[in-house]
């Protein structure tokens, strides 16, 4: 018998920790963020005005699937509503169940979502690999437990494919203004002294000698990570110290799981600029890309040159700098990878129907032409897709605010569906 059993406190989290893991290796396309430790550093630092719901999906005695939610408190267009969703805000592309069993897994936590007391006013589910490992299984989930489910693009980001190709097929595919900024760049950093780029290696965190660069890490907290007024930073609108608090607090997990990475650019042995990100098997998802404050703007350009280089020598599938920034990613962009919502809105949450009026009046007409992406314009909006332009901003584009809402502690709406009007429980995907 498949039965769910929910934690909500952080510290019982560390009982499940060895199931987490086995679990996790499993997992296809699992990042860093999938992890307990991911989770404990991102509650600690964020989740202050949130609620966990981490269910764990059991077969027998078996954990054989885990979702990790939080219910946390969001500005919409309609006021503050609470939205059960994913732990990831930005922080990647992708997210989703963990566990060999997706589907069961999916099926059974949104079964026991749906049957429990609601503590949310909707349910938007984001950064859903729908084309890739998710095959549909989180809409096809929703529809199982009875739930009506809205599907929509989240975020169309720009992605640097940097397989299959080399560095002068790469070239000659971005327009001539790029190549001539990537050569002008080269040129003035260059007349700065002698260059070297270095990229952090993967290595065994019981091998005599390993070093989790800790040295590299204090550089690059120093880093101006401001490109004119906008921050080169993922993980939404929290403040950059914040935010490398929490890059600080996981480096060394991530380093022990063999998944971060610090790309610098050193000038006359000093490093000038740098990146770091997290590693999986698709890729690499950089979060945050800086220069120091004296050093010139050249020098990012001239950084991620050597970025791309590495990654095509190495054969890497992709690169990720659509979480830090249109400005640098639209530029180096030769592919581009969707990810989606899925969202329901509760029939007797009157404020959550005004949302999905709202997101269905202003949701953008589809156009039958599709524009491919070419080397004279190759630019890819990177925001979730209510940011493509102002006359398509639709009401769903919601970000976390400080404050929770009023009515965060106030009485709760006791389902009062009976067994007999759920339907039947069934595996789908």
């Amino acid at each position: 018998m498949i039965t769910v059993a929910e934690i909500n406190d952080i510290d019982r989290l560390d009982h499940f920790r060895l199931a987490w893991h086995a679990l996790l290796g499993k997992t296809k396309g699992a990042t860093f963020a999938h992890s307990p430790e991911w989770l404990e550093h991102y509650w600690n630092h964020f989740g202050h005005d949130q609620k966990l719901r981490i269910l764990f999906i059991t077969l027998g005695n078996k954990i054989i699937g885990i979702v990790p939610f939080v219910v946390k408190p969001v500005a919409t267009k309609v006021g503050t509503m609470r939205v059960l969703t994913y732990p990831l805000d930005g922080w990647g592309s992708f997210y989703g169940q963990i566990g060999s069993n997706p589907a069961a897994t999916m099926v059974t936590a949104l079964r026991h979502i749906h049957a429990s007391r609601r503590d949310w006013d909707l349910i938007d589910l984001r950064y859903i690999d729908q084309e890739g490992h998710d095959h549909r299984r989180t809409s096809n989930s929703f529809k199982s437990v009875g739930l009506q489910g809205n599907q929509a693009v989240w975020q169309k980001l720009p992605l640097i494919k940097t397989s299959e190709t080399n560095w002068e097929d790469y070239l000659s595919s971005r327009s001539a203004r790029t190549q001539q900024l990537i050569s002008t760049s080269e040129q003035a950093t260059r007349k700065q002294g002698h260059l070297a780029f270095y990229r952090s290696r993967l290595e065994d965190p019981l091998a005599p000698g390993w070093n989790p660069r800790w040295d590299l890490w204090a550089e690059f907290q120093q880093m101006n990570f401001l490109d004119g007024n906008q921050p080169n930073f993922a993980g939404g609108n929290f403040s950059t110290n914040k935010k490398i608090a929490f890059l600080h607090d996981i480096h060394g997990p991530a380093v022990r799981a063999g998944m971060a990475r610090i790309d610098a650019l050193f000038v006359n042995h000093s490093m000038v600029a740098c990146a770091y990100g997290l590693q999986q098997d698709s890729g690499t998802d950089y979060l945050a890309v800086g220069r120091r404050n004296d050093a010139p703007r050249e020098v990012i350009t001239t950084l991620i040159t050597r970025m791309v280089q590495q990654s095509i020598q190495n054969g890497e599938p992709s690169l990720n700098l659509g979480l830090v920034g249109n400005s640098l990613s639209e530029m180096w962009s030769n592919q581009q990878q969707v990810s989606y919502r899925c969202s329901h809105f509760p029939i007797l949450a009157p404020r959550s129907q005004l949302l999905r009026m709202n997101r269905w009046i202003q949701k953008p007409v589809s156009k039958p032409s599709v524009k491919k992406i070419s080397k004279t314009d190759s630019t890819i909006v990177n925001q979730p897709a209510g940011f493509l332009s102002q006359s398509m901003k639709p009401a769903s584009c919601i970000e976390i605010i400080d404050a929770a809402p009023q009515d965060w502690s106030g009485q709760q709406e006791v389902r009062g569906d009976s067994s007999d009007d759920r339907p039947r429980f069934r595996i789908v995907g």
